[in-house]
């Protein structure tokens, strides 16, 4: 077995793509900014997230696992 994960062979089997990272990449940001901010206040009220979802739609990510 060879050491060290750059090392073998098959790793780039299990490295994501760079579209999975640029995917990833924008999620995170679109969180950080436009989810964030509201998740204690929604957590607090106990109440749907309409901010997560209004953001996820108008950055057209409302519905990622359909090609």
């Amino acid at each position: 077995m060879a050491s060290g994960k750059n090392n073998t062979p098959d790793f780039d089997l299990y490295r994501p793509s760079e579209e999975h990272d640029m995917l990833r990449e924008t999620v995170r940001a679109l969180a950080e900014a436009k989810i964030a901010p509201f998740a204690a206040a929604v957590d607090e009220e106990g109440r749907f997230p309409q901010e997560a979802l209004d953001a996820l739609v108008a950055a057209d990510l409302h519905a990622v696992h359909v090609p």
